[in-house]
């Protein structure tokens, strides 16, 4: 107790160092254990929205597992044993598994068939040969609408089991309801009579309970309640089992990456596992529609975590960096009394000890908080859409698991090790070597010595030329990079490069200053002369400080840069391929021969096939339906035909020709400005004046040797090809990739290279043909999509393609490598602005408290208090203000040499628009803000602090 007391007392001394620390391991617990947190909600999170979307297409519950078992022996011992085995692996592993939250269970049961006569012939045929079987289903009476009768009665009444019966099965066996029959057959061991009551049909043909299989096949099917038969058929066994099965439904909304892999090993390994030993007696037949969309989370939960690990790399070393100069600034506050305890007889272990006792305490005290903390960064992380934009995502699930709280005591561990490096350091000197390093002050640091900011300059720019070669290989093969963009050496070089020139920009930067202070060396007044020597003279006290600002602002503004690029770059790609907000295609009615035949002639016999048109002829549904609907700011119309053809002179090739209206498709369609040498809409303005003027892509251009003023003839098979003018040549144009196709062959400069024309729709279908076009939608701001949609059912607008841009941008957000982007980039600029404020305040809150002695001798000198105070002004201004600047000229110099690696997310040779570095000047003015907000906060407590100081304690304390 007597040791945690002094261990308290020691830190209550130290409490603003003890503070910051408690941070530091309080981020780093909490940024590790939000990675498996977030891993888990990403993955769960798309895997609903997955399933969902699996839901839509097919129609099957994915939360539905089934399972039938088809009896291949009529042994009653057999039977029994294999339903005993069903009925406890379903209980168990199935309706009981906390994995699964199933919601819906229902078991089934089905007899062999089996003969049945009536017992009154004068009311039924007795001629008619039925044939049924019974069957039980749980909680059917639930699921199902009387159409006639009654439901039957639980028990049996007078003799006679009462049944439900379909309508096709009523028809089917030729029965009369009310009416009592008897089942005579030679399986049957007993007599039975039974009486179907009542006629049902599904209530709702979409409920879940009939995913696995629905009434429309239960034509010979006897239904009866559950209770009835478990106690008369299942136990007593008087007929015949011909089929066990079960069908359950779970909440897919809860499922997780664990129940993902259940499920998974359900579909392979239900039946074996179930039967066991009754396998030869069995078929089987297994449904788990939800496995489908389930199979890739495996790969993805591998691919999510190292792409975490990666891009928090960078965070980490700021963290460490952090850990590093709090600890050394804590441990040089107490190097006096290390040296007298060393002086006196302790050993190097004690004094570790001692530190690691304080450093443990607030270790566990941050494992205790970190973790919960981390949750909340998980909720930050998952609520971003873009990089600082910020949506309400309430389907994110944050929930502490085992995993999180291991990272979480992996990240404490760590912590507490490299808190321990400084204290280890710094307890081999006594007194004596104390002083001998304080003598040694005004000689260069190690890492000048040992030039370790070129050597990292060096290491950082070989890793971009190792990447870059790699891109390279990667474009010239047509592979897909995507497997390097979670490499961690792609996000830890740019940090090292940051680091390094970081470095260099100190090693050169009390040139600077001497350069500065020598131009003005007659005419600065004493005060800011004393500044600038100090600066000048005793720069190396300032360099943990400016190298921590240079890593963190450094770093923030390139996380800033590399979110924005990746963001800007994947939308407009995906703007670029779309063309515009929406791009739908109305069905076209036509002359075309549809099927095989035209039908059966007259006499019955099947009429011959007719001849194919020598041309289809179209007819164009109204445009106006589509201008008309709600939301729409301009419509298009674009026709587009994939296979036409151009000649000219003797050269000829297929070509892909779009037909426009000039006016309405520069307002419709989406256009980067920096990819044509020329505004796009002056080449619109350009074709516009004459009809047969047409643009051709640079690709074209090549290909045929055309310039402008050159004639083309243009077509498509079975067509006159008509003759136009090229008036103008582009690089690109709206949804048109001109670079070669994957997996193109090398010498085939066709399909290498795809070409287009563009000219004017009016020109195409008066002298070429009328075929279907596509109308290209551009929406009003805000404009809701679904009423749209709405507006078109109402309408009866008849769609063949539907494309929505604006969806896709959407759903792209969603993408788990996107959101792990925003995300995490999100994170570390929010705390790298954070740890910049703590590491700041903490240095000159230090500094200043061990500077009282310098200032009361200046005050005791006749330096005003104004004076002082514009002397520690200008002395934050030369050191943080130049960190400041250094760390933004660092992080944008990282941006412009390492952000473009980044183009290995996508397919390197195919992107379009091309891949283009982004910066956005707000996140500069966000770190110019939190920079002069920290000056302002240190200024405040600067004044603070000269204001309560006494001139006559700081002289008494240097007589002392």
């Amino acid at each position: 107790m007597s040791v945690l007391i002094m261990l308290l007392r020691k830190m209550a001394r130290n409490y603003w160092l003890v503070i910051c620390l408690f941070s530091g391991m309080l981020l780093c617990i909490a940024l590790t254990s939000s990675m498996p947190i977030y891993k888990n909600a990403v993955l769960h999170h798309m895997l609903v929205q997955d399933l969902e979307r699996s839901y839509e297409q097919t129609g099957e519950h994915p939360g539905m597992i089934a399972a039938q078992f088809t009896m291949q022996t009529d042994n009653a011992a057999i039977q029994s044993g294999i339903m005993s085995r069903f009925n406890g692996y379903w209980a168990s592993r199935i309706v009981g598994n906390p994995l699964l939250h199933v919601t819906q269970n229902q078991q089934q049961v089905e007899t062999v068939r089996f003969g049945l006569t009536p017992v009154d012939p004068s009311r039924v045929d007795p001629q008619v040969k039925r044939a049924a079987k019974f069957s039980m289903r749980t909680g059917i009476e639930e699921h199902v609408r009387l159409i006639d009768g009654k439901l039957p009665s639980p028990a049996k009444t007078d003799g006679v089991y009462e049944v439900m019966v379909t309508d096709s099965a009523l028809a089917q066996l030729g029965m009369l309801l009310g009416q009592e029959y008897d089942v005579k057959d030679p399986k049957v061991k007993e007599a039975i009579r039974i009486k179907p009551v009542a006629v049902i049909v599904e209530k709702d043909l979409n409920d879940p309970f009939w995913g696995m299989q629905d009434l429309k096949n239960d034509q010979n099917t006897l239904f009866l309640p559950e209770k009835l038969f478990e106690s008369d058929f299942i136990a007593k066994h008087p007929v015949i089992i011909g089929r066990v099965g079960g069908t359950a439904i779970a909440d897919y909304a809860q499922f997780n990456l664990d129940t993902a892999a259940f499920m998974l090993d359900l579909k392979t390994n239900l039946a074996p596992d179930m039967l066991g030993k009754f396998n030869y007696s069995v078929s089987s037949t297994v449904l788990v529609p939800g496995a489908e969309a389930m199979t890739a989370y495996s790969e993805r939960e591998k691919t999510l975590r190292t792409l975490l690990w990666s891009l928090n790399v960078p965070l980490f070393i700021l963290i460490t960096f952090y850990f590093y100069m709090v600890t050394s600034m804590l441990v040089e506050r107490q190097k006096s009394e290390i040296s007298v305890l060393r002086s006196r007889g302790a050993s190097r272990f004690h004094l570790v000890l001692m530190y690691a006792a304080e450093f443990g305490l607030l270790a566990i005290a941050a494992f205790a908080v970190g973790p919960w903390l981390g949750v909340l960064f998980t909720r930050v992380l998952g609520s971003t859409s873009t990089f600082l934009n910020f949506v309400d995502r309430g389907s994110m699930q944050a929930e502490m698991d085992a995993e999180s709280w291991k990272y979480a005591a992996g990240a404490v561990a760590a912590a507490w090790l490299l808190n321990l490096i400084p204290v280890f350091v710094a307890t081999k000197n006594s007194i004596v070597d104390q002083k001998r390093a304080k003598a040694r002050e005004g000689k260069r640091p190690i890492w000048q010595l040992f030039g370790i900011d070129i050597v990292l300059i060096l290491v950082a720019l070989y890793g971009n030329y190792v990447f870059r070669q790699r891109m390279t290989d990667l474009v010239k093969l047509g592979l897909d990079g995507k497997s390097l963009s979670a490499d961690p050496l792609l996000y830890t070089i740019p940090t090292l490069f940051i680091l390094g020139f970081g470095l260099l920009m100190m090693r050169l930067y009390p040139l600077f200053v001497a350069i500065f202070y020598r131009m003005g060396r007659k005419l600065w007044p004493p005060q800011y002369y004393t500044t600038l020597l100090l600066v000048i003279r005793r720069n190396r006290i300032y360099h943990g400080l400016m190298l921590f600002l240079i890593l963190t602002i450094g770093t923030g503004i390139y996380n800033a840069n590399t979110a924005r690029t990746l963001n800007v770059n994947m939308e407009d790609q995906i703007r670029y391929a779309g063309g515009s907000d929406i791009v739908l295609r109305q069905h076209w009615e036509n002359d075309a021969v549809s099927g095989g035949s035209a039908g059966p002639s007259v006499s019955g016999q099947p009429a011959a096939q007719a001849p194919p048109p020598d041309k289809i002829h179209y007819k164009e549904p109204p445009f106006e339906l589509i201008e008309t609907l709600p939301g729409v700011d301009t419509a298009a119309k674009v026709f587009t035909k994939e296979e036409g053809e151009a000649w000219l002179g003797t050269k000829s090739g297929k070509v892909k020709l779009m037909g426009i209206d000039t006016d309405a498709f520069g307002s419709a369609a989406w256009m980067k400005d920096s990819l044509t040498p020329y505004p796009f809409y002056d080449y619109l303005n350009l074709i516009a004046p004459d009809t047969h003027a047409v643009l051709l892509s640079q690709t074209a251009a090549d290909f045929y040797g055309a310039k402008i003023g050159d004639t083309l003839d243009v077509g498509w098979e079975g067509i006159r090809p008509t003759r136009l003018v090229v008036y103008g040549i582009v690089p690109y144009f709206p949804a048109f990739n001109p670079n070669p196709a994957a997996g193109a062959k090398e010498n085939d400069d066709k399909q290498r290279n795809p070409m287009l024309i563009v000219g004017h729709l009016d020109t195409i279908q008066n002298e070429l043909g009328v075929e279907p076009y596509d109308v290209w939608v551009k929406l009003k701001p805000g404009a809701n999509r679904q009423a749209m949609l709405d507006e078109m059912d109402k309408r009866q607008i008849k769609l063949e393609k539907f494309e929505d841009t604006i969806g896709k941008i959407s759903e792209s957000r969603m993408d788990p490598f996107r959101m792990a982007i925003n995300g995490v980039m999100t994170l570390g600029f929010i705390i790298s602005l954070a740890i910049s404020f703590l590491g700041f305040m903490l240095f000159w809150l230090l500094s200043l408290q061990g500077r009282m002695l310098q200032f009361g001798i200046y005050r005791a000198m006749g330096i005003s208090f104004k004076q002082l105070l514009g002397m520690m002004t200008l002395e934050q201004l030369l050191t943080t203000g130049a960190g400041f600047f250094i760390g933004i000229a660092t992080g944008f110099a990282a941006g412009q040499i390492y952000v473009p690696l980044f183009q290995l997310s996508f397919d390197p040779g195919r992107i379009v628009p091309p891949f283009q570095v982004i910066s956005d000047h707000a996140d500069v003015f966000r770190l110019g803000i939190s920079t002069c907000f920290m000056l302002a906060a240190a200024l405040v407590i600067l004044t603070w602090l000269l204001k309560r100081m006494n001139i006559h304690q700081a002289v008494k304390l240097g007589e002392d």
